[in-house]
């Protein structure tokens, strides 16, 4: 197994190349959980249960702080604006979020990948928003297996990370977005998290 600094310098590089602003160790205790979170999931997003890494279908507060304290090691990965996009606002909104949000998940899972082949067997990393890998869900079909279970991830927030609370644990704190309209990138925080051991 690689050495774990030398495959934390490889992951760092692997962040920054995909346009991470920031690649923070982070202990996997200092990684809030709270039952909050869900419940705005529930009670504040248009999206609840209507795709398979949302709740009620992904891993419940109690279930993350199981899997976060089985780990050594955490890297919170933070990537501000839209993906390749140079002028603000964008022109369409959920074209900027989907591009988003698939370079962001595929990101992340690539550095996963990478340090599960380099030996860390039990990499896992978390995504970011609601997937968007399909345009109809499984769920909408009337099915309960995802179309990509390799790829897919639920988000922090939807596994009850308390995004706010761990950011300012690994000293990157990040504030309320208040309005739709982003005028600049640092304005949309974009937060994922890889675990290793």
């Amino acid at each position: 197994m690689m050495a774990r600094k030398h495959i934390e310098a490889e992951l760092e590089k692997m962040a920054k190349e995909s346009g991470a602003s920031a690649f923070v160790p982070v202990k996997p205790s200092q990684v809030v959980t709270a039952h909050w979170v869900r419940l705005r999931c529930q009670f504040g997003c248009k999206n609840y249960g209507t795709r398979l890494t949302c709740p009620p279908y992904s891993p419940t507060p109690e279930a993350t702080r199981q899997v976060l304290d089985e780990y050594e090691a955490a890297y919170l990965i933070r990537y501000d604006g839209f993906a390749g996009l140079d002028s603000y606002p964008p022109e369409s909104l959920t074209g900027a979020m989907d591009k988003l949000t698939m370079h962001v998940c595929d990101a992340v899972f690539n550095m996963e990948r990478h340090a599960f082949l380099a030996g860390y067997y039990k990499a896992f990393s978390y995504g970011a928003h609601r997937c968007r890998r399909c345009a109809v869900c499984a769920l909408d079909e009337g099915r309960t297996k995802c179309k990509f279970p390799v790829e897919a991830r639920p988000s922090l927030e939807s596994a009850g990370i308390d995004v706010f609370a761990t950011a300012k644990n690994a000293g990157i704190p990040t504030t309320v977005i208040k309005d739709k309209i982003v005028l600049k990138p640092e304005t949309l925080p974009t937060y994922t998290l890889l675990l290793l051991e």
